[in-house]
C-alpha cells in the first residue's frame, strides 16, 4: 500500500515540473507562476499527496508578511528591528516583502489578488507600512478571514482596520511648541501633502502650537503640497520672502537635513540664523555639521505592537484598540536655538 503513496517525484512527473518547483508549492516559497502553482496543488488532491518528511509543527508554523514600499529608507529598518524582536519572542515567521524594490521586480502595487496570492501561500496575517489600503483590500482580507494590521497608513482607514503608529498631532505640537518657547514666531511648516494622513495631523498640531501661542498662522509659510521630499525647495521659496521664517518645522529627518543644507547654501547659520526641526529621529544624528533637533517616533516599538496586534488577530482575539497611536517626544540637538538677537530664553520643557 504504501509502495501507491503519492510522493514529491510522483507529484513532479505528473504535472511536468521539476520536484524543487514541487517543494516551492509545498512550502508557500515565491519563484513559481500562478497557473504552475494551481496545476501542482491539484495534483496534490487528485493523487492524495499528504507530507511526511516534516513534523506537523513545522507545517504549521505560522508566518506573517510585513508589505513595503521599499527597504531603502532607514524608518523601515528600525521598524524591522521592533518586527524581527517580537516575531522572535512570539516564535512566528517573519517574511518581508516589498512592493517597488530598487531592483526591477513583477510586482506592483497592493491590490486584491495580491492578497490572494499571499493568502493562498499559507501565510497567517499582514502587515502593511505606510501603504495605502484601499476599501478592495480591506473587502478580500475580510472575506478569506485574513487578519491585516496598518502601520502609519497615510490614508483614513475604515475605522474597523486595525492600524498602528504614533500621535502625529502631538508631534507636530511638540515640535512647533519647542521653537515658539525659544523666542520663534516666524514658523515655518514644509513637506506637508493634504493627501497623506499623517502630514495632516502633523500640520494640524503645528496650528494648535501657533494659536496656543497667540501667533496668527501666515500662509505664506506653509507648505502642504509635494510631500516630504519638497521641504527643501519649499524652504528656499520661503527664505527669498521680504519677511523670511527664523525657524522650520519639517515633516521628516530627510526634509529637515535638505532644510538646512538649503539654509546654508544661502550663507545663513543653524542655528545663529535659522533654526531647523525634523521628524522621527530616524536620520538625525548621521554625521553631519549640526546635528539635528527632531521628534522622536518610537518606530521599533510600533514594530513590536503591530506584530502583536496581527498575531492576536490571527488567533480570534479582537485588538485592544483599532487604532493605536504611541507617543512622540522632543529630542532637542544642536539645529534649534533662539532667533537672532535673542541671546537667552527659557528652556524648552521638552528639553528637560
Amino acid at each position: 500500500m504504501s509502495e501507491d503513496r503519492a510522493t514529491m517525484e510522483s507529484i513532479a512527473a505528473a504535472t511536468g515540473v521539476s520536484k524543487a518547483t514541487v517543494s516551492k508549492v509545498l512550502n508557500g516559497r515565491p519563484g513559481v507562476s500562478e497557473a504552475t502553482r494551481r496545476r501542482v496543488r491539484e495534483a496534490f488532491d487528485r493523487l492524495g499527496y499528504a507530507p511526511t518528511t516534516r513534523p506537523v509543527v513545522q507545517q504549521r508554523r505560522r508566518s506573517f508578511v510585513v508589505l513595503f514600499d521599499t527597504l531603502a529608507n532607514l524608518y523601515f529598518l528600525n521598524l524591522m528591528d521592533g518586527l524581527v524582536a517580537e516575531a522572535q519572542k512570539a516564535g512566528v515567521e517573519l517574511v518581508p516583502d516589498v512592493m517597488f524594490p530598487l531592483a526591477p521586480a513583477p510586482l506592483g502595487p497592493l491590490g486584491p489578488e495580491r492578497i490572494r496570492e499571499l493568502h493562498e501561500r499559507g501565510h497567517t496575517g499582514l502587515l502593511v507600512v505606510t501603504t495605502q489600503v484601499s476599501d478592495e483590500v480591506v473587502a478580500v482580507c475580510t472575506d478569506l478571514s485574513f487578519p491585516i494590521v496598518a502601520v502609519d497608513p497615510p490614508n483614513t482607514l475604515d475605522p474597523r482596520v486595525a492600524s498602528v503608529g504614533s500621535n502625529n498631532w502631538s508631534g507636530g505640537l511638540q515640535a512647533t511648541e519647542h521653537l515658539v518657547s525659544l523666542g520663534h514666531r516666524r514658523i515655518a511648516f514644509v513637506g506637508g501633502s493634504a493627501t497623506h494622513a499623517g502630514l495632516r495631523e502633523r500640520l494640524s498640531g503645528y496650528r494648535a502650537a501657533l494659536e496656543a501661542a497667540g501667533i496668527r498662522e501666515d500662509p505664506s509659510l506653509v507648505s502642504e503640497e509635494g510631500g516630504m521630499s519638497e521641504a527643501g525647495p519649499a524652504a528656499l521659496r520661503m527664505l527669498d520672502l521680504p519677511d523670511p521664517p527664523t525657524a522650520f518645522f519639517a515633516s521628516s529627518d530627510p526634509g529637515a537635513l535638505d532644510v538646512l543644507r538649503q539654509v546654508t547654501h544661502t550663507r545663513r547659520s543653524v542655528p545663529g540664523d535659522i533654526s531647523v526641526v525634523g521628524y522621527d529621529n530616524t536620520y538625525a544624528t548621521m554625521p553631519s555639521p549640526v546635528l539635528l533637533t527632531t521628534v522622536h517616533t518610537p518606530i521599533a516599538e510600533i514594530g513590536r505592537v503591530a506584530l502583536a496586534t496581527v498575531i492576536r488577530m490571527s488567533e480570534g482575539e479582537p485588538p485592544v484598540s483599532h487604532h493605536v497611536q504611541l507617543s512622540t517626544s522632543m529630542v532637542v540637538r544642536e539645529s534649534s536655538g533662539p532667533p537672532p538677537g535673542r541671546a537667552s530664553v527659557a528652556v524648552p520643557r521638552w528639553a528637560l
